[in-house]
């Protein structure tokens, strides 16, 4: 008999094909460099568009929170986008969700240099999930590198101290613009290692592509992907993507968001202790449910136990009671036999007697005495 394969509806396939789309590491901050066409601004806010090239096209959506941040497109424009794939299920097309939108790309341009960069580091498997520590759940120790007296800092140690008021908070000094922001960010990551801390925020506020340039350097990606503890990176606003959000453990959108992200709420971490709580009781009534069960059953074993000894007791009992009955003279002298009596003994053995003795038989209605006569012996 054949095996009849799976029949998926088309609302089925297309879930799962954009499951695929979505999991696919590669897929999500994807930069594609292509020519806008076809281009709507809708009254929502959103924009609608493709990137094209002379062998394909790709359908393009910028929602409204992004569309405010780009720059104003129009057919024709040369650009970089950066963003996610998936399919939109109503139509299943698969389509390229915008967050970052960069125009006139040019060979020599700082975009060029990103992208060239990010390839090569991809490929060096920089970016794959396998390198990626998890953030611990209740840091002791939390360090922040940005700059002391930057906006990033202001906003990290209120939300810190917001949601979570139980773990040290070490700032480390760091440059993030200018000539001395790479060597800066490279020398507070190493600092970093000594510091105890179990997770880092790497953070700056927004600015313009030359500002946030130092995150997109070799150097620090790989004194990034170097570091043994948890990192999260919080860099720009929400649109902002550089080389470091990649190599990162990590990336929010923004350096409030890495703070949010580095530490739990204290509701949370109540309710969390609640539910350990639950699970702790539940666990102990289930030990003392299953310790009850055993001794209910050895209770049961040893009744049982002790009925089948009383059982064999009484069974044992009845047999010796049949062997007394089979052993009973008043039922032997019913049946026809007699004893003979000699001075009031049973006699076993004519060897017992002589001549002239007197000897009784007793009879199941009576007794007869006799004088023996003879003895004969075999």
């Amino acid at each position: 008999m054949k095996d009849v394969k799976q029949v998926y509806t088309v609302g089925e396939l297309t879930q799962y094909l954009k499951y695929l789309l979505e999991q696919d590491t590669r897929l999500r901050g994807v930069s594609v460099s292509g020519e806008i066409s076809n281009i709507t601004y809708h009254s929502s806010g959103h924009v609608y568009f493709s990137a094209k090239d002379a062998g394909a096209q790709l359908s393009c959506v910028m929602f409204r929170s992004y569309a405010q941040r780009a720059p104003r497109l129009q057919n024709g424009d040369k650009v970089v986008l950066t963003g996610n794939m998936t399919i939109y299920p109503p139509r299943g097309n698969y389509q390229l969700m915008v967050q970052l939108v960069q125009k006139e790309l040019g060979k020599g341009d700082l975009y060029q240099q990103f992208l060239e960069l990010k390839e090569k580091l991809q490929k060096e498997g920089l970016f794959d999930a396998a390198h990626k520590k998890p953030i611990p759940l209740l840091p002791r120790r939390i360090g922040v590198l940005t700059s002391p007296t930057g906006a990033a800092i202001r906003d990290i140690i209120r939300t810190l101290r917001r949601r979570y008021n139980m773990g040290e908070v070490i700032i480390i000094p760091t440059v993030v613009q200018g000539e001395q922001g790479v060597a800066s960010i490279v020398r507070s990551l190493k600092q970093a290692e000594g510091s105890g801390a179990d997770v880092l925020i790497l953070a700056r506020g927004g600015g313009s592509i030359e500002d946030l340039w130092n995150f997109n350097e070799e150097a620090v990606a790989r004194a990034i992907y170097a570091c043994s503890i948890p990192l999260i990176t919080g860099v720009g606003h929400e649109s902002d993507f550089t080389i470091a959000d990649f190599v990162a453990d990590v990336r929010a959108s923004t350096p409030t968001a890495a703070a949010e992200r580095a530490v739990p709420e204290k509701a949370a971490i109540y309710q969390m202790l609640e539910e350990y709580r639950q699970q702790l009781k539940r666990g102990l009534q289930y030990f003392i449910d299953f310790k009850r069960q055993v001794l209910d059953d050895y209770a049961n074993r040893l009744e049982q136990a002790a009925l089948k000894q009383l059982r064999d007791k009484r069974h044992e009992l009845a047999l010796l009671q049949t062997r007394l009955k089979g052993m009973d003279t008043t039922r032997l002298l019913d049946q026809g036999y007699t004893l003979t009596l000699k001075a009031g003994k049973i006699l076993k053995s004519s060897q017992e007697l002589k001549e002239g003795e007197t000897i009784e038989t007793v009879f199941a209605d009576g007794r007869v005495r006799s004088e023996v006569k003879q003895v004969e012996k075999k």
